[in-house]
């Protein structure tokens, strides 16, 4: 949870020219922070990443689906003799690295 506004009660002011403000503006916008959060994570040091694309949130929900499904039907074959316990250890971790590697790749604002 970030401080309240008063807890934050010291200010910093500069001048920049419009290239400068239109430049920091679009990167600003590029990772979905406020102006607030993303010029203090930047003066403090923090690596900004972009904001995740806008479908990011639809293809994670779609990939837990999936990989939900899959570990109920894998279930259902080791428990018929089909499939090996083997198997669906292996596919779950496949799905847990799949959304893992979306997290890491696409996660705003992270430092």
């Amino acid at each position: 949870m970030p401080p309240k506004k008063t807890e934050r009660p010291a200010q910093i002011h500069f001048r920049l020219t419009e290239k400068e403000y239109q430049a920091i503006m679009k990167k600003v916008e590029e990772s979905g922070l406020s102006i607030s959060d993303f010029s203090r994570r930047t003066l403090l040091g923090q690596t900004i990443v972009s904001a995740p694309p806008a479908d990011f949130y639809v293809l994670l929900r779609e990939v837990k689906r999936i990989g939900g499904n899959l570990h109920q039907l894998l279930k259902k074959l080791n428990v018929l003799g089909i499939a090996h316990s083997y198997e669906l250890e292996r596919l779950q971790n496949d799905i847990a690295e799949t959304i893992s590697m979306l997290y890491k790749t696409f996660r705003p604002g992270e430092g």
